[in-house]
């Protein structure tokens, strides 16, 4: 399958109206990077950053108990990769999830605040859709990605959150296909 044309690059704000799935950043298939600037003020504050999807596909990154977090899911399989370093308090700080792909899996590198600060694998990356209920920045309404009650808003400052892909798309045309033409 060849790599998909099109927008590589994303700028996302928080605010009120959940991004539609055919605005959203495609991460499908694909390597990635995920970077959110934000800001906490006490150790309690957290929540989601950027959400797209649900539990039975999709990907979240959000701030639980002091470290970043991100998830994924697909196809009934789940990965959680979670920081050693807590998001340190009090100043603006760069939070990235960076997701490899190497086949159809994918390798995970969190860093906080410039460091390198947790390592994982996802089994299976999404080939042809990631959830049907669109992008969240600053929370996860509905049926969440994650082990987490909607809506987990973000209880910090979240500023902004950059979502990079790579032109290394593979993705499952014939399933693509199929998803385009039952939702028309």
């Amino acid at each position: 399958m060849s790599p998909s044309p099109g927008r590589r690059s994303w700028t996302l704000y928080p605010g009120h109206a959940r991004v539609p799935d055919a605005a959203a950043p495609d991460v499908r298939a694909r390597s990635y990077a995920i970077v959110a600037t934000a800001t906490l003020t006490r150790p309690e504050e957290g929540g989601v950053l950027l959400a797209h999807g649900d539990r039975h596909a999709g990907y979240v990154l959000r701030v639980a108990d002091g470290r970043l977090v991100h998830e994924y899911a697909q196809d009934g399989r789940r990965s959680t990769v979670t920081s050693a370093d807590v998001v340190p308090l009090g100043r603006p700080v760069r939070l990235e999830v960076h997701v490899r792909r190497t086949g159809g899996a994918g390798v995970v590198r969190l860093v906080v605040d410039g460091r390198d600060s947790g390592h994982g694998t996802i089994s299976a990356l999404a080939r042809a859709r990631t959830g049907y209920t669109g992008v969240d920045v600053g929370c996860d309404r509905g049926l969440t990605v994650g082990d987490y009650a909607a809506p987990a808003r973000f209880t910090g400052r979240l500023d902004r959150v950059e979502v990079h892909a790579e032109d290394d798309q593979w993705l499952d045309l014939a399933a693509v296909w199929e998803i385009e033409g039952a939702t028309q």
